[in-house]
């Protein structure tokens, strides 16, 4: 029971630390982005690894480093052109995302699907499809922009939903994914909002 007791202050303390774009130092995310508070790198690498690295749960952490890798540009192309701030914060949300899960990626000694891709380029087919596909539906008006973001978000929570059935629930993935979520459920009330205005 204590044990249990001071991983949950352990988990709790944790959460509510930054993640910036270095991994390094604590950061303040935008506040009108509603984003939840990720963890650094050196609060991931504090918490417990998962028992078994399987291929399910590789792929998983591959897949969604470079799903967030999406969510990052189209945000950013879509930004530069419409000049929305909701989009532009998210953009930035979603580096942190990515970051977090670099640490992950590094961690367990995985190849990382990023590297050193340039932005818009993929090496998963499907998400390479996605990303031109959401840029150029998102370009034809600001509403659109908004519903692109809306379905990333929703599509990115039902992801993370999908993968955190195969992880041990207090390891430092399914930590981080809980984490993620939280911040694509936040993301996709910021979008729902912003669309209202229209």
């Amino acid at each position: 029971m204590n044990r249990y007791i001071a991983f949950t202050v352990l988990v709790f303390a944790l959460m509510v630390t930054g993640c910036s774009e270095s991994q390094s130092t604590e950061a303040t995310l935008p506040m009108n982005t509603g984003e939840s508070v990720l963890l650094t790198a050196q609060a991931i690498t504090a918490l417990p690894m998962i028992d078994t690295m399987t291929a399910e749960i590789a792929e998983g952490l591959i897949f969604m480093r470079e799903e967030e890798k999406v969510a990052r540009y189209v945000y950013e192309a879509l930004a530069e052109l419409w000049n929305l701030r909701v989009l532009q914060n998210i953009s930035v949300s979603e580096q942190r995302h990515m970051d977090a899960l670099k640490v992950l990626i590094d961690r367990y000694g995985l190849e990382d699907p990023v590297s050193e891709n340039a932005r818009g380029v993929f090496v998963n087919p499907d998400l390479q499809r996605l990303h031109n596909d959401l840029v150029a539906r998102g370009s034809q008006s600001v509403q659109e922009a908004l519903l692109v973001g809306i379905l990333i978000e929703e599509v990115d929570i039902a992801d993370l939903n999908k993968h955190l059935q195969a992880i041990e629930a207090e390891s430092d993935i399914a930590i981080v994914y809980q984490n993620l979520k939280r911040g694509s459920e936040n993301h996709l009330s910021a979008f729902l909002r912003n669309l209202e205005r229209f």
